[in-house]
């Protein structure tokens, strides 16, 4: 018995030590196509990414992919190899050449993250632009119009609410207590796309009851953002393995948009004319068969998106355009003025030629969105076959190629100073005669690097409704209080400093996790009701 067992006993060794020995010998095969044989090979790019994609993934479970491929471009160059299958470039030619509407690309396997029948991974473009016309339609000019009160009326709840001190709802005389306004800009946009898609909302501006689903919707694009970087957890089953602490998001988000979805199909039992974004969706048709142009999951996955791109994307700009114009007194004197002059009441505050005139509001938004793009991953798209060109370069087909709009916003051959707020940068100078020329050329080039939607035929299709609600709410609030950044250390929350790391040192630079979306801390700010036409940030 010893002897036969001790027979097993070494071929069961035996059989681990062959398994392990040829595991090793896989890897190093593997590894040394792909820094030699490999179509990416003549590219630089930091060794590990080179090897394995769980490079990508270590920087995006940390929220630094955006500070890192920023870093390998100032190292290695406009190219980045930055996974073995995906290269990066950072130039507005090389993003028009795979965003573009010309661009021979789709989307990149990573987006089955996504789940079948979600607009955002759709790889067929034919498909993804039938199912695009539908969901446009929810957010075309005639729809803003259409769903503009419904928006204004929790801008001015929001606006009630930062005057307000949240412990007894009464408003102070003067300076009130410090509002973490990642926080409550997430609440506002949260209410807006689920009063304009559902009719219903959580009330988060008014309730902490649901405050929960905040962390479930920062927490899913935490999760998708690991999962878009590398193929090993591109599933949930794995990811639910070797993330559980973020995969519980996933189940969350589904249960809290079928509840949402539920109340709004009751309250369009009750009343049916009631009129909302989700009724147009459940009632599209085909145009070919007649038949119902979406699914009961089709409308609940992209229902979902819509929770995420109309929540915490638009509320990140929001934020950031608070912090900057907090920590610049010039800028925040020209956009206070500007629209205290402009405007007599802040009823006078609508969609429409005049606010889209004000040239200061719009160029502060601009500069935060800049500055804090709300999409700072890699954008991975795979080129057909037959490949194509990037900005000159040939990548064969089958290959990952992709840019990330953080590098491209602070590219400094472009933007002068680029870690420097300055919105002046986005207003027409005024030149000479003999200078207008070239000023048209400046603005121009920097318009073709800003692409804060993205670009083309997959950039974000609520895009007008994002910047109308930004615009809208800035314009309200700016009408109806001064403002400061918190003094202390809430004052310094979600800002840059010594020791926080590369990328994150500069001080009065608002900081940002590079999840599948941005994610922000703080700022704190302090209101108080307006006393005179232009008052110089504190």
């Amino acid at each position: 018995m010893l002897q036969i067992a001790g027979i097993q006993s070494v071929s069961a060794a035996g059989i681990a030590t062959a398994t392990a020995a040829a595991g090793v010998v896989y890897i190093a095969s593997l590894w040394i196509y792909r820094l030699t044989l490999h179509p990416y090979a003549k590219y630089p790019g930091p060794f590990l990414g080179k090897v394995t994609s769980l490079y990508g993934a270590y920087h995006a479970f940390f929220g630094n992919i955006h500070l890192d491929v920023e870093r390998c471009h100032q190292q290695y160059g406009k190219f980045v190899r930055y996974s073995p299958n995906g290269l990066l470039v950072n130039s507005a030619r090389g993003y028009q050449d795979i965003y573009g509407p010309m661009n021979k690309v789709t989307k990149a396997n990573s987006y089955i993250v996504h789940g079948e029948g979600n607009i955002i991974g759709m790889q067929d473009k034919k498909a993804h632009a039938k199912k695009k016309k539908i969901f446009q339609q929810g957010f075309s000019d005639v729809a803003l119009r259409k769903h503009e009160g419904k928006v204004l009326g929790e801008i001015d709840a929001f606006c009630k609410k930062m005057l307000e001190n949240e412990a007894t709802g009464e408003q102070p005389e003067g300076w009130t207590e410090p509002r973490n306004m990642s926080l409550w800009c997430t609440y506002l946009t949260t209410d807006v796309i689920c009063k304009v898609v559902f009719t219903t909302s959580w009330d988060l501006l008014n309730s902490a009851a649901n405050r929960a689903v905040t962390k479930t919707l920062a927490t899913v694009t935490h999760l998708i953002g690991i999962m878009h970087q590398t193929p090993l957890l591109q599933r949930h089953t794995r990811a639910a393995i070797f993330l559980p602490h973020l995969a519980w998001a996933a189940t969350s988000l589904q249960k809290y948009s079928k509840d949402i979805m539920r109340s709004s199909s009751k309250i369009r039992k009750e009343d049916p004319s009631t009129d909302d974004v989700f009724r147009l969706y459940v009632e599209a048709k085909d145009a070919d068969t007649g038949k119902p142009a979406l699914g009961r999951f089709d409308v609940m996955i992209n229902s979902a998106n819509l929770l995420i791109a109309g929540s915490d994307t638009t509320a990140s700009s929001m934020a950031a355009t608070l912090f900057y114009l907090s920590r610049n007194a010039d800028a925040y004197a020209k956009v206070i003025d500007e629209i205290r002059t402009t405007f007599s009441s802040p009823d006078e505050i609508r969609m429409g030629p005049t606010l889209n005139g004000c040239v200061y509001l719009r160029a502060a938004v601009n500069e935060a969105m800049r500055m804090c793009p709300v999409a700072p991953q890699p954008l991975w798209r795979r080129t057909e076959a037959g490949g194509c060109l990037v900005d000159g370069e040939y990548i064969p087909g089958g290959l990952n190629v992709g840019a990330t709009i953080f590098s491209l916003h602070h590219d400094p051959a472009v933007f002068e100073e680029p870690y420097t707020y300055d919105m002046d940068r986005w207003i027409n100078r005024g030149v000479e005669d003999a200078d207008v020329a070239a000023e048209k050329e400046r603005i121009k080039v920097l318009t073709a690097n800003f692409v804060p939607f993205s670009a083309g035929p997959r950039q974000c299709l609520a895009k007008n409704f994002a910047m109308m609600e930004l615009l809208l709410t800035l314009a309200r609030l700016f009408w109806r209080m001064d403002f400061r950044k918190s003094s202390g250390a809430l004052g310094k929350v979600g800002e840059g400093g010594k020791g926080l790391g590369w990328g994150r040192e500069r001080e009065g630079e608002l900081q940002l996790k590079g999840y599948f979306t941005s994610h922000l801390s703080g700022p704190f700010i302090d209101f108080k009701a307006r006393e005179t036409v232009s008052t110089a940030a504190q």
